[in-house]
């Protein structure tokens, strides 16, 4: 949408909404059956750890957002950079879903997202962001896999 000749930004909310129905990689056999995990997992993470990414107007919005609806507030009031940003913690083995088959899933939709995100109108540090995520998803396969330098 276009207001006054400035691009408006999309919410969190229809990014993921958007990409969960149309990514590939969600219809992928071997992760369909784990995307509905996976989604409500991100949204878990989101609602409860994203704030510690957010900036001060962004906590500000997300307050009062969370005084009329407090479920998945955050995705209503951030958009792709501030996603983009919170995606490397989902990434933490402590975010990691306990079956591995569904964790290794985790990594290929956030790899997924990101590539996504990517697509989005970006602030000036976009490409340390998306970095960040890559190195997040490399880390977290390494513990994964078993590797030592995890």
């Amino acid at each position: 949408m276009d207001v006054h000749g400035e691009q408006v930004p999309v919410s969190a909310e229809d990014l993921l909404t958007s990409f969960f129905v149309t990514a590939p990689v969600a219809g992928h056999p071997a992760i369909r059956a784990r995307v509905p995990r996976v989604r409500a997992h991100l949204l878990t993470y989101l609602d409860t750890e994203a704030e510690d990414c957010l900036t001060n107007d962004e906590l500000t919005l997300l307050h009062a957002e969370r005084q009329v609806q407090p479920r998945d507030a955050v995705l209503r009031v951030v958009g792709a950079e501030a996603l983009l940003v919170a995606l490397p913690g989902f990434c933490h083995p402590a975010w990691l879903l306990p079956a591995v088959a569904d964790a290794r899933a985790q990594l290929r939709i956030v790899s997924a997202l990101r590539d996504r995100l990517a697509e989005e109108p970006l602030g000036a540090d976009a490409v340390c962001l998306l970095l960040d995520v890559d190195a997040a998803v490399r880390r977290a396969q390494a513990v994964l896999d078993g590797s030592p330098a995890a």
